[in-house]
Order: C-alpha cells, then structure tokens, then sequence
C-alpha cells in the first residue's frame, strides 16, 4: 500500500486519519499473467490503481485485436466513459505480467469525493493528467512516423521490454514485421562499428 500512499501524497497532503479512512476503501487484488481485470461486456464498477506490474487494454473488431493502451506501476486507470452510469465495458483488461492492484469502487470513490475536499482535488489532478497523458498520445501517433513513435517510447518508458512485440506493434498502429525492421534499422544505426 506504500506506492499507493506515495502515489496520493504527490497529489495531495491529507492528515494520517483522513487518508487511513481513504485506504480502507481500496482491496488489495493480486493476477496472473494473461488473467482479465475487465472482459467486454462486463459491468464497469472500479477504479485500479497499479502497485506492481502491467495491464493492457484492447479491443476487438472483426476478430482483430486492437491495442488501446497499456498501463504500469504507479498509474490509476478505470474506464471512465462507462464507470458512471454502470455501463458495460467495450473493451478488455488483462494482466501482461503478475499484476497486484488496488481497487476502489466508483461508489466509493464518489463518497470519499464528498467527504474530503483533498481527494476531490486529488482525483480532478489524477484525471487531468490522464487526459494530458491520452492527448500527448493522440498527437504523436497523428503527427509522427512509427520509427519516431517508437523512439519516443524508448525514451519515455520501459514498456517496450514488457510487451509481447505483436501487442507493441498494434499499439503503434503498424505489423509486427514492420516493428521489426524499424528495431533492426536502429540497431544498425546504433552499431559503432
């Protein structure tokens, strides 16, 4: 619970009895590799935050898979365009590594919101990073070639040595056979010799 504390402190400062009353509304859950937080058409009731490991999120279409976003330690997700009115998801959540997480039920969440002023400031800071997050996505994956979407991920996070390369791939919004030659074409160019 240490990173999720750590994760709210960079937020928000709440006294130890105001955010001890706010974790006792989080559980503690723990899943295997390739288990489903989310399967389509499930009920969208909880937030998660990540303590460990990797999730992503997909879509699928015509019987194809379509990579939405992938989401690591020290991030809060939920499907925020269903959470509210209980709607049923569109998408899948599924661990890519061992995943603990920590939920928290949008009812819940939605009380604490009414009952501390700090956690509404802390959830409308969390989100508004999100969106940040999902509009710096959206315009790299308008403006830049797949290569440069590659470098930029390479430079930002760790993701690349975390994903299986055909999930990568569809997230970058080219084939697997494509992904490899743009990393064979860095490597080369990163070759001293």
């Amino acid at each position: 619970m240490e990173k999720l504390i750590k994760y709210i402190n960079s937020y928000v400062r709440l006294e130890k009895k105001d955010l001890d009353d706010i974790l006792s509304f989080f559980e503690k859950k723990k899943f295997s590799k390739d288990k489903f937080i989310i399967k389509k058409e499930q009920v969208v009731t909880d937030y998660y935050f990540i303590a460990s490991g990797g999730l992503i999120i997909y879509d699928i279409k015509e019987e194809v898979p379509f990579t939405r976003y992938f989401a690591f330690e020290n991030e809060f997700i939920g499907d925020i365009s269903k959470i509210r009115n209980r709607g049923r998801s569109d998408s899948y959540i599924k661990a890519i590594e061992d995943t603990e997480l920590y939920c928290i039920s949008y009812k819940d969440m939605e009380a604490l919101y009414d009952r501390y002023p700090l956690w509404q400031k802390f959830g409308r800071l969390m989100w508004e990073d999100a969106f940040v997050s999902v509009l710096y996505g959206i315009h790299n994956f308008q403006s830049l070639t797949a290569k440069e979407r590659y470098l930029d991920l390479l430079k930002r996070s760790d993701l690349i040595f975390r994903v299986p390369l055909k999930d990568l791939s569809l997230f970058l919004g080219i084939t697997p056979q494509s992904l490899s030659r743009i990393r064979k074409e860095i490597s080369a160019s990163n070759d001293p010799t």
